[in-house]
């Protein structure tokens, strides 16, 4: 991976903020240089294996390193994401559950005139409909609304795992972005354990500017 992909001297600036327990979430940076990026690494890695009581090994720092590294250059490049979260409860043997958040500018009068509102419980083209799950219900938010989703989806990523994607998408009035924050993992359990706090973090994302 050559450095010009990954790592960049603009550290960005928020576009979707939280006041969520720092215990639980941490943020990643999608503009990040590769100094910072690794003393970030080393600290976020050695927290949490004292916190599960878990060794730190060579091949667990490796995991990481290569998994936030590739998360980081899609979220920002490909998803065009503009803020990225990481749940610290799940255990370092597992993949990490990243939440990414991202602003779509919206200005349909309501969520049924809004193409994105009902993207999430499309089926995916290239899999077949019956092998794929899709529950959907309404999702209030303090600081964005009452127009709001979630939508849980499973699907097969292979022969052998069945991923678990969470997507919360709230309409805002015209003028306003939409905010869309979604995730998945590779173990359907960890999505099962995670989903109250997940829907606790969703409620408090707000634009930048929207009182506390």
């Amino acid at each position: 991976m050559s450095e010009g992909t990954l790592w960049s001297a603009d550290l960005g600036a928020l576009h979707v903020d939280t006041d969520a327990n720092t215990g639980l979430w941490g943020y990643l940076w999608l503009q990040t240089d590769k100094k910072t990026f690794k003393e970030w690494l080393d600290q976020h890695l050695i927290g949490l294996a004292a916190v599960h009581n878990i060794e730190l090994t060579r091949k667990l720092r490796r995991f990481h390193k290569n998994f936030y590294e590739q998360t980081i250059t899609i979220l920002r490049d490909k998803l065009q994401a503009d803020e990225a979260f990481i749940y610290h409860p799940v255990p370092l043997t597992y993949m990490p559950l990243v939440m990414h958040a991202t602003r779509i500018h919206c200005d349909a009068p309501d969520a049924a005139a809004c193409d994105g509102f009902s993207a999430p419980t499309v089926p995916h083209p290239d899999i077949p409909e019956w092998q794929q799950r899709t529950g959907s219900v309404a999702f209030a938010s303090p600081y964005l609304g009452e127009d709001g989703v979630r939508v849980t989806r499973s699907y097969p990523a292979d022969s052998t795992i069945m991923m678990t994607s969470v997507t919360y998408h709230w309409h805002t009035p015209p003028g306003i972005p939409d905010v869309c924050l979604r995730g998945h993992h590779d173990d359907p359990e960890v999505i099962a354990a995670a989903l109250e706090a997940l829907d606790d973090f969703a409620r408090t994302l707000r634009l930048p500017g929207t009182p506390h």
